[in-house]
């Protein structure tokens, strides 16, 4: 354990000198099998390679993909013109439509990151249109990102799936309650502000225009429909859905009106191709840090420390959610995830908790840290696409981390929340 140390301080210092985390979670491997003795270094590129050589894990670029076909073959504006229907004729209503948009793309996307580029490629012009301060506009486009991972299909649902052993499936059914909470409680946020400092237009409101819209954003939720009712119905697994969910999005955008053109796929591929770069890599080596920590039994010295500190399950539950959410502002959230389930997990047995249940709690505790500076991995996209300063950006998403943090400890300590949409075993 106490071999353990040298490794951990010295992955802290490259963290505050902000090195890369790909870097960072190297040379903490190469550190731990140094220092501990817990590895060969002949047996890293093994480890390294048997991390993603994972079928469940192959879901990941798949969804990715999804996320990039939808954004380019307009089903995110059907989207937009349905939500704005709905409730574009409250104070508001484009806040709250960019929210409530990024609640059903989401449904098709898994993606955090695709969710807040293509809400602000197109909602943030439309924004400025109505006087929205170009801040709060980049901050709602942000925050609206964040559901992204929470909402099914997600990539995230599927790397704590693969790092736990929980099905992926039944994560993804858990995460429908809470993530359309989240949905429910940022355009609560969005309205109030606006109604308080005069925000936006009011339009009428027509069933009519919620039908006709309702109808021309079929395309989209078909292909939620095929997605989740495969997956419960039993025809195909969650990675097979990743696969079914492209080639859907993929035939959609080609024959639709406006949609991909073929001259565009191979830059959709290699745009997908270079996040999945990104991510894979730094999924892998997380996995075999986590191995590294369970061998040195870590986990269990950590669980006597967070239990000691108070016999109040509540109180373990707010130390818990206090780590994810520093942990959240300063790494990704899937090394996060990979990293520290290992250690939180057997707190949670401890507690009681459902494994289902408590994963959902873990990745909306962590999906906060999308727009929590310094890392805050929305935030920055927001700004490139607006070119609002981040700074600028982090002080108007103040309101959506406090709701936020709301939700989670209400999934938390609601556990119908994750758990009622889930068939009895």
């Amino acid at each position: 354990m106490e071999s353990a140390i040298w490794p951990a301080i010295l992955i802290a210092i490259m963290f505050l000198l902000n090195v890369e985390i790909f870097v960072v979670l190297g040379m903490g491997a190469v550190l731990f099998v140094v220092m501990t003795g817990s590895y060969t270094l002949e047996s890293l590129g093994i480890s390294v390679f048997a991390s993603l050589n994972s079928f469940p894990l192959l879901a990941m670029p798949l969804f990715i993909l999804t996320g990039d076909l939808i954004v380019e073959s307009g089903i995110a504006q059907l989207l937009i013109n349905f939500s704005k229907s709905l409730i574009g004729w409250l104070r508001g209503g484009l806040a709250m439509t960019t929210i409530l948009t990024s609640g059903f793309f989401a449904a098709i996307s898994g993606s955090n990151s695709a969710t807040a580029a293509a809400m602000g490629k197109i909602m943030v012009p439309e924004m400025k249109k109505e006087n929205y301060p170009d801040s709060f506009a980049a901050a709602t486009v942000a925050a609206g990102g964040v559901v992204g991972i929470i909402i099914p299909p997600s990539v995230v649902f599927v790397v704590y799936g693969v790092a736990t052993g929980v099905p992926v499936g039944d994560l993804f059914l858990a995460g429908i309650i809470p993530g359309f909470l989240m949905v429910a409680l940022m355009s609560l946020v969005a309205f109030v502000q606006c109604k308080r400092n005069n925000w936006g237009n009011v339009s009428k409101f027509s069933m009519a225009e919620v039908l006709k819209s309702l109808w021309g954003a079929k395309i989209a939720f078909i292909a939620t429909l095929i997605i989740l009712g495969g997956i419960y119905g039993g025809i195909f697994t969650p990675t097979e859905a990743g696969a079914v969910a492209c080639a859907y999005c993929l035939i959609a955008g080609l024959f639709s009106k406006g949609g991909i053109k073929l001259k565009k796929l191979p830059d959709i591929m290699e745009n997908s191709a270079k996040v999945n770069g990104m991510v894979a890599p730094v999924v892998a080596l997380a996995l075999v840090i986590a191995e590294i920590i369970a061998y040195l039994k870590i986990p269990a010295v950590l669980v006597g420390a967070i239990m000691g500190i108070s016999s109040n399950p509540i109180v373990i539950v707010l130390v818990i959610f206090f780590i994810l959410l520093v942990a959240g502002c300063l790494m990704e959230t899937s090394p996060n995830i990979i990293i520290l389930t290992p250690l939180l997990v057997p707190i949670a047995n401890s507690l009681g908790f459902d494994p289902i249940h408590f994963g959902v709690f873990v990745v909306v505790s962590l999906a906060i840290g999308f727009i929590t500076p310094p890392i805050g991995l929305n935030l920055f996209v927001a700004s490139s696409i607006t070119g609002v300063p981040v700074t600028s950006i982090s002080r108007n998403s103040m309101p959506y981390i406090v709701i936020l943090m709301v939700a989670a400890l209400m999934t938390a300590f609601i556990p119908g929340l994750s758990l009622s949409l889930l068939p009895v075993k």
